[in-house]
């Protein structure tokens, strides 16, 4: 990879069997960032671009170690959106996949979605890195 970051050298990449992605937050013809499970734990996984919207294939994905606060406010937002917008970020989770839901009211999502507005914003990219892989 010509002009790798210098973020990548210095991190191992890690074997994308390695991880399972749990959900994801951002979008954009495949994933940008959510949360992931490596090895017996729960990180946040994020996109290393230099341009948004601009992301080629294979993705290379930062991982990302998460306090427990964050990881509990990421599992909060995840549990309202689920509830109140729907299934479809969740990756195949047996113990938490529900059957084909339809989807929610609008009535519904603008409660996740007001609520939401009102959580203040997180950026996991400073915190340390334990590796990357590409998806």
């Amino acid at each position: 990879m010509m002009g790798k970051p210098e973020v990548l050298r210095s991190s191992p990449q890690i074997p994308y069997q390695e991880i399972r992605l749990l959900w994801f937050c951002d979008y954009w013809d495949g994933p940008l960032s959510g949360v992931c499970f490596y090895w017996g734990q729960r990180y946040w996984f994020e996109a290393i671009e230099p341009e948004k919207d601009n992301y080629g294939y294979p993705r290379t994905m930062g991982v990302y170690i998460l306090s427990a606060e964050d990881l509990q406010s990421e599992e909060e937002s995840q549990r309202r959106f689920q509830q109140y917008v729907g299934m479809h970020t969740t990756y195949d989770d047996p113990e938490n996949c529900s059957v084909e839901e339809p989807p929610r009211s609008g009535e519904d999502r603008e409660k996740f979605y007001s609520w939401s507005k009102q959580q203040p914003k997180r950026d996991y990219r400073h915190n340390e890195m334990v590796g990357w892989f590409e998806v």
